[in-house]
C-alpha cells in the first residue's frame, strides 16, 4: 500500500462514543445475550423530549454526535460551514426489512408514513442536523466495513477544497437480531476474523477549524486494493506498514514521548504483539468495549482520542474481499 499523508492535517476538535452498553464516552460492562439496549432513557436525558418518529437508529445516531458536540461550547460552530458525514455498513435495517417485507412480499399494501421515514437511506444524517441546528452538506457513505474511513476521506475533501469549516463524521450500525443474522450480513466466516461478540456503536469526530483547542490531528487515511504478502505473515505485512508511515510522520529525533498505538480491525487476527513491541508498538484491541459491527473503527479511534495522550495511533482495517484501509493519527 502506497501511503499517501493529507494534503493538510485534520484537526480533531472534539470526539465521542457510544458503545453497546450506552454510557457515552464510558467504558461499561455489556453482554451480546442483552443487546439491544432501549435507548429512550438516554435520549430522554440528552435531549431533554423523546425523540417522535425515530427508530432506533436515528435515535443512536443522534445521541453518538451529540457526545461529540457536547464536548465543546456551542459558539464553535456558529456561523461555520458544517457538513454532516454519516458512515453505515448496514444503516437502518431494522426499519428497512419490515417496510421492504410489507411492500414486497405482502401483495403490496401501503408502509406506515414511520416505516417509510425510516427506511430513507439519508434520514439519520439529517435528524442530525435537526438535532445539532446545523445547515450544510449533509452525506450518507456506505461502504460495508471500510465506510468510517471513507467518510473521513470525503470530509477531509471538502474540508481541503474550502466547501466545509469543519466536518462531524461519524460511524454508526446497530444490533441485529439475531446474532447469526448479524453475522450472516457481516459475512463473518469462522477463522477469518477476532473472536468477540457482536456489538454496535455511534461514535462521532469533530474535524477542520483552526490549530487551537484540539484533541490531536488525523495525519493520513488509505484505501487501497489487496496487497499480496509474498510469503510474510499478516501481521509482519501491518508492522512494515506502520513502521513506513511512523518513519515519514515521526521523522527521526522527533519522536521522543511519542507513543505508538496500533488499533486492529476486527478481520485482523493472530497479530505477532512481541515483534510489534519488539519495535516500540503496543496493540490495543478496542473490541470487548464495542463489539463487532461495520464502523467499530469509528469507535476506536473516537476512544482513542479520547483516553490516549501523546500517542502516534494507527487503525487498520482489512475488508473480506482484501480491501485495506489504514488511518493515522496523532493525540495531544
Amino acid at each position: 500500500m502506497t501511503i499517501k499523508l493529507l494534503p493538510s492535517v485534520m484537526p480533531v476538535i472534539s470526539a465521542g462514543y457510544l458503545g453497546p452498553s450506552l454510557t457515552p464516552n464510558e467504558d461499561a460492562a455489556w453482554e451480546e445475550a442483552r443487546l439491544p439496549f432501549n435507548p429512550d432513557a438516554l435520549v430522554q436525558k440528552m435531549m431533554g423530549q423523546p425523540m417522535r418518529r425515530a427508530g432506533r437508529f436515528i435515535k443512536l445516531v443522534c445521541l453518538g454526535a451529540l457526545a461529540c458536540l457536547n464536548r465543546i461550547p456551542p459558539e464553535e460552530l456558529k456561523e461555520k460551514k458544517v457538513g454532516i458525514f454519516l458512515a453505515t455498513g448496514l444503516g437502518n435495517i431494522d426499519e428497512i426489512l419490515p417496510f421492504i417485507t410489507q411492500v414486497f412480499k405482502h401483495e403490496g399494501g401501503f408502509p406506515s408514513p414511520n416505516q417509510f421515514a425510516n427506511s430513507v437511506s439519508n434520514a439519520a444524517a439529517f435528524f442530525v442536523a435537526r438535532v445539532c441546528k446545523i445547515k450544510g452538506v449533509v452525506l450518507t457513505i456506505s461502504q460495508e466495513e471500510l465506510s468510517f474511513e471513507s467518510a473521513l476521506w470525503l470530509a477531509q475533501s471538502y474540508l481541503e477544497s474550502g466547501e466545509l469549516d469543519l466536518a462531524l463524521v461519524g460511524g454508526c450500525d446497530v444490533f441485529t437480531p439475531s446474532v447469526e443474522d448479524y453475522r450472516e450480513r457481516m459475512n463473518l466466516i469462522s477463522g477469518q476474523y477476532r473472536v468477540a461478540p457482536m456489538g454496535e456503536g455511534s461514535s462521532w469526530l469533530l474535524v477542520g477549524g483552526s490549530e487551537e483547542k484540539k484533541l490531536g490531528d488525523i495525519l493520513s487515511v488509505g484505501i487501497t486494493d489487496r496487497v499480496e504478502q509474498n510469503g510474510q505473515t499478516l501481521s509482519d505485512v501491518w508492522l512494515k506498514r506502520c513502521e513506513d508511515l511512523a518513519a515519514r510522520i515521526l521523522p527521526s529525533g522527533e519522536d521522543h514521548g511519542i507513543n505508538r498505538l496500533f488499533l486492529p480491525g476486527f478481520r485482523l487476527f493472530d497479530l505477532d504483539e512481541a515483534s510489534w513491541k519488539k519495535r516500540g508498538w503496543d496493540i490495543e484491541d478496542y473490541l470487548p468495549q464495542c463489539g463487532i459491527s461495520s464502523t467499530a473503527s469509528a469507535f476506536g479511534l473516537a476512544r482513542a482520542f479520547l483516553t490516549k495522550k501523546s500517542a502516534l495511533v494507527v487503525h487498520g482495517n482489512h475488508h473480506a474481499s482484501g480491501r485495506q484501509a489504514l488511518v493515522a493519527a496523532v493525540t495531544k
